[in-house]
């Protein structure tokens, strides 16, 4: 493995989007019993029509119900400021220089793999729209990751 890839500071980047990015992204998720049921349409692709039903609604709701408890853990008044803050300590370090990876690298390291699955694991959802559509130099360097990993089928 290279050396930059897992270097020092990937890793504190990678550990800050696992431990700090991360849980901002459940209360963007969670925002309304909606988008709390999109979180969970992947259920009608996996299951039954009955249990589809079944996780969707009670799924929603069991989400719902959590999504204050979390705000309250983590001190989140509004969950959106609250990302968006957070990205943008993302994209200061992804604008840092000129190259298409976090600090100008010309090659994804961990924390831009570790940034990117974070991004990724709320795809195809209102929050992550939402992001990608308000912020272009972040939705860059996602566009940059995702034309540099072999494509998943989760993404695509």
């Amino acid at each position: 493995m290279d050396s930059t890839f897992a270097s020092a500071e990937a890793k504190k980047w990678a550990d800050w989007a696992s431990k700090d990015l991360a849980v901002y992204m459940y209360p963007n998720i969670t925002r309304s019993f909606t988008e709390c049921r999109s979180a969970l349409a992947y259920a009608d692709e996996s299951f039954s029509p009955l249990q589809a039903f079944l996780i969707k609604n009670i799924g929603a709701l069991g989400m719902s119900m959590a999504h204050g408890s979390i705000k309250k853990k983590y001190n989140i008044s509004d969950e959106r400021t609250a990302l968006f803050e957070k990205l943008d300590i993302w994209e200061n370090q992804i604008l840092e220089e000129s190259g298409p990876f976090r600090a100008g690298n010309q090659f994804p390291d961990l924390a831009d793999l570790t940034v990117f699955g974070v991004l990724t694991s709320v795809h195809g959802l209102s929050a992550h729209n939402e992001i990608m559509s308000s912020r272009p130099k972040l939705a860059k360097w996602y566009n940059n990751m995702n034309s540099y990993l072999p494509p998943l089928s989760l993404i695509n």
